[in-house]
């Protein structure tokens, strides 16, 4: 496949996307003790705990928008993917439906995954 007219763009769409749900999942795995500052935890106020550098627990309703961004941004990819692969020649108009149709349902059957708890759907991504 050439691409060409969006430069894959499409990619680093993808990767903000993946990005924030290193931090959903981050979120959900919680940390481990170590020395930092003392802080209460989110939702219980009577526990003190270290936080560890760049840890941040953050609440349901931030999540909530956190998911919708994720999805948000992998149906932007997947768009910018399909017309970009149908306007460069590599895809005819009947597969750039069919292909769009696909991506869309496989999106949302990911976020149907995390509305589940299943925070790990693909692959964890590695360091």
């Amino acid at each position: 496949m050439s691409g060409g007219h969006f430069d894959y763009q499409q990619y680093r769409i993808d990767a903000i996307a993946e990005e924030i749900l290193d931090v959903i999942r981050e979120n959900e795995e919680g940390y481990e003790h170590s020395s930092g500052e003392i802080f209460y935890d989110y939702g219980e106020t009577d526990i003190i705990r270290e936080k560890p550098d760049g840890w941040q627990r953050y609440s349901d309703d931030t999540l909530k928008e956190f998911k919708e961004g994720y999805r948000l941004c992998k149906i932007a990819a997947a768009y910018a993917q399909r017309i970009d692969w149908l306007v460069s020649g590599d895809d005819g108009e009947e597969s750039f439906h069919e292909r769009l149709k696909d991506d869309l349902e496989s999106i949302e059957f990911k976020m149907k995954q995390l509305d589940d708890g299943n925070w790990y759907i693909g692959k964890k991504r590695e360091e």
